[in-house]
């Protein structure tokens, strides 16, 4: 297995809220709910951004569908939680269909910003008017009561999904090797599958692990009181989803979808003449985007247990995607979740020592971390961490030489 990195980085992650707890830090779970939903909303704004260079300044839109159609569905149609999410999944990717449409002679650069900005201030004031009040709850916006599934145990199981996921992408991305076959007059490739026996081992070492972890999560959870059972499992809600989405988008960057999305962003009309459609390639990325904006606004809801216009239509919202995508790394699928974590935690933590003057601080941190880092922080962290994997493996290979060479002279 190449990367278990990201299976234990899973599994770290899902019992952190337990060891957060037991030294004093609970607080620090609502803030990383947070940031795990803003970090799904950020994968969405940069999929537009990063692949077809699209600046929609009216993204916070398939944010506020999301929140306030989940919300219709809780309160009075009575549709299970989940099963609710893909339904605002789904009509969150129609919105963005129809907003290709609506931006088909404006689809990049300004225009498509400008329309999308006028898009998004349309609806944000019609949720504000009183005569609306029925469907947006105007300014006070709409109260929620939480899924009681969220009172259960059981929400940990629903990471048996993304674990699994994970295993069998790291099984087909491991256990796969370039063998040659020689031929006539020349050696040609073929990928064949193999099962080192050391992959396979550390598969189950891994399983254990996670299973070791989910039981011990399951019999915590079950030990505390209701207020914090309901904290731990929205956190392993937003966490789980998140790293479905993640996983489901890294894949899609080794498509060809992704290679024809960039070939429009870096060059649409040499695009167009190679046989490209652009305007369909540009339809389904907002069709995806939509559906994971929309699953970001659903999963808000039961962090602020209701909806409002001002805090998921508002145009801050947008800004704050491009936020999260400039300062983790636009071209990166790590780098939004990196950005949304960093800027949520910072912002939190500043405005309890600073008070009102916590976005001045953190302003002019963000100002100086995109001229020291332009590219984002996650490229940077990327290459220490490929230096670091380069110096390990070097100094193990001249280790393992040394002490064959001294063997040998014995």
């Amino acid at each position: 297995m190449r990367n278990p990195g990201s299976l234990l980085l899973f599994i770290a992650l899902l019992i952190l809220p337990i060891l957060l707890e037991s030294i004093g830090v609970a607080r620090l779970i609502p803030i990383l709910t947070f940031a795990f939903i803003m970090s799904i909303y950020a994968l969405s704004f940069s999929l537009l951004l990063g692949y077809l260079g699209l600046l929609n300044f009216g993204h916070a839109v398939f944010f506020g569908l999301g929140a306030y159609i989940t919300t219709y569905q809780l309160m009075w149609l009575g549709i299970p939680y989940f099963l609710a999410i893909i339904v605002s999944a789904s009509i969150g990717s129609l919105v963005g269909v129809a907003i290709a449409f609506i931006t088909k002679k404006a689809s990049r650069g300004v225009p498509f910003a400008f329309i999308t900005l006028t898009l998004l201030l349309i609806v944000y004031f019609l949720y504000r008017r009183r005569e609306l009040r029925a469907i947006s709850g105007s300014e006070q916006g709409l109260i929620i009561q939480l899924p009681e599934v969220f009172t259960s145990t059981m929400i940990p199981i629903i990471s048996i999904l993304a674990f699994s996921i994970m295993l069998i992408r790291a099984f087909n991305r491991g256990f796969t090797n370039l063998t040659y076959l020689k031929s006539i007059d020349s050696f040609s490739p073929r990928r064949e599958r193999t099962f080192p026996r050391s992959s396979l081992l550390l598969a189950c070492i891994i399983c254990i692990i996670y299973a070791l972890a989910l039981v011990f999560l399951i019999s915590a959870i079950a030990s505390r009181p209701g207020p914090f059972r309901i904290s731990i499992n929205i956190y392993i809600a937003a966490l789980t989803i998140l790293y479905l989405i993640y996983i489901s988008l890294k894949e899609l960057s080794y498509t060809p979808l992704a290679l024809a999305w960039i070939a429009v962003r870096d060059n649409e009309v040499r695009a167009e003449t190679m046989g490209y459609n652009s305007f369909a390639l540009k339809a389904i990325a907002l069709s995806i985007s939509g559906a994971i904006g929309a699953i970001s606004g659903s999963l808000y809801i039961l962090y602020s247990q209701g909806a409002n216009p001002d805090t998921t239509f508002s145009p801050l919202i947008s800004v704050y995607g491009l936020v999260y995508s400039i300062i983790g790394g636009v071209y990166t699928i790590e780098g939004p979740i990196i950005g949304a974590i960093l800027v949520v935690i910072v912002e939190r933590y500043l405005s309890d020592y600073l008070g009102g003057w916590n976005m001045v601080v953190t302003g002019i941190l963000f100002i100086a971390i995109i001229m020291l880092l332009p590219a984002g922080i996650t490229p940077y962290l990327q290459a220490a961490w490929n230096k670091i994997h380069i110096v390990v493996r070097l100094s193990t290979k001249m280790d393992i030489t040394k002490a064959f060479k001294e063997n040998n002279r014995a």
